[in-house]
């Protein structure tokens, strides 16, 4: 007998696109939930467009939409809002990413909706928030514009203008989303209400500064600075070898660069008088760097890993993202996994990261095609051929 789920007879209603909300429902899908993915008629998911593609299939919309349902409808024409407002009638959770006031023109907004269906989780994630400057205007909202807001443009070179640093506040995000849908869940376990659940992008990429960022809030008061911190602020984070690119972790050491050098070979370089404390190494980091640096381009990449750890040395090897897709390590986690779509063939696919080890995520289905599920769906809300032929005549489906 099949293990269940563990979130099957969970329905989720999904209208997000693109990234920020397609990556928390996915992990929801991958876990059993229902999710009903309601996409435009005439194009579908904004994402079905960005390339690169497979015979068709575009690759970034695969990665993102395994296990869901497509449910092709023009929400705007009297039939297509009948139908989803049966579909929302048997659903847990709703989900969408558009700006502010998009729902609500469509009757489909929180105030809306929870009057009818008090158990309804209703979840959202925008730019900006909720409420303030941006917000209130209806701003749109993009991941380089919250990154940009939210501190993450560095700028080594004061020569050069800032870039962009860190992964997709979009990644982040929906999984804050997930995560916010998962504990609306649980509360209404016990309260038997539902609620609204909201995010942004802006506010998770602020969040991610969680550990650097109380220095910076709290600047003007720090009155030592040492340890952990001052070893990351010391050594360079990557160094040149003789085949590719070696990590080094200056980590859980209260002299680094002392337990560095060693282990490589250059003796005690915090004995010298110009490295002797964490302030003398950071007013001379260069000279210690370009040191370190000359004695890595010696070896490769892999003789530096096979002596560095047994030494107590945390470091890794640089890798392409082509190369950590065939990472043995990623692999023994399931973190790529194979889908046979029907237009495309076998996928190569990022699995879930996260394990529930007594109700593992299924790969069931791979991305629908658009609207592949919607007669399915409809007939499911006890559409007749009648219906149906009324719903084509009204322009709600295709």
């Amino acid at each position: 007998m099949a293990t269940p789920s563990a979130l099957s007879g969970i329905r989720v209603v999904d209208f997000s696109h693109v990234y920020q909300g397609p990556v928390g429902t996915q992990l929801l899908a991958d876990y059993g939930a229902d999710v009903i993915k309601v996409e435009r008629p005439d194009a579908g998911d904004w994402s079905r467009r960005w390339g690169p593609f497979v015979h068709g299939v575009s690759l970034p919309y695969a990665g993102l939409n395994r296990n869901k349902r497509s449910f092709a409808l023009n929400v705007k024409s009297e039939q297509g809002k009948a139908a989803i407002r049966a579909l929302i009638a048997t659903a847990d959770v709703v989900v969408h990413n558009f700006r502010a006031g998009v729902m609500e023109k469509l009757g489909l907004g929180y105030e809306q909706l929870a009057a009818q269906h008090p158990r309804l989780v209703y979840a959202s994630s925008g730019g900006w928030g909720d409420h303030g400057p941006s917000a209130d205007r209806a701003r749109g909202g993009h991941d380089l514009m919250a990154r940009a807001e939210a501190g993450w443009f560095t700028q080594p070179d004061p020569a050069k203008p800032p870039f962009p640093a860190g992964i997709s506040a979009d990644y982040p995000a929906g999984l804050m989303l997930m995560q916010g849908i998962l504990m609306a869940l649980l509360s209404r376990e016990s309260t038997g209400k539902g609620q609204r659940v909201t995010t942004d992008l802006l506010s998770v990429a602020f969040h991610a500064h969680s550990w650097e960022g109380p220095a910076a809030m709290n600047a003007a008061r720090v009155t030592e600075v040492s340890g952990v911190s001052a070893n990351e602020a010391i050594v360079d984070k990557s160094f040149a070898t003789q085949d590719g690119y070696l990590e080094i972790s200056p980590v859980f050491s209260d002299n680094a660069v002392r337990d560095i050098a060693v282990a490589i070979g250059l003796g005690d370089l915090s004995r010298r008088a110009e490295f002797a404390t964490h302030a003398q190494q950071q007013a001379n980091r260069r000279a210690l760097n370009e040191l370190l640096a000359a004695r890595f381009r010696e070896r490769t990449t892999g003789a530096w890993l096979a002596e560095l750890e047994p030494k107590g040395v945390f470091c890794a090897k640089i890798n392409t993202l082509e190369e950590a897709t065939e990472d043995a390590q990623l692999n023994a986690n399931g973190m790529v996994i194979e889908v046979d779509h029907p237009q495309a063939g076998v996928l190569r696919l990022p699995g879930t990261p996260v394990r529930l080890h007594g109700t593992p995520p299924v790969p069931r289905r791979s991305a629908p095609g658009l609207g592949e599920q919607t007669v399915e769906i409809l007939r499911e809300l006890g559409y007749d051929d009648a219906a149906l032929a009324a719903l084509k005549q009204d322009g709600a489906i295709g």
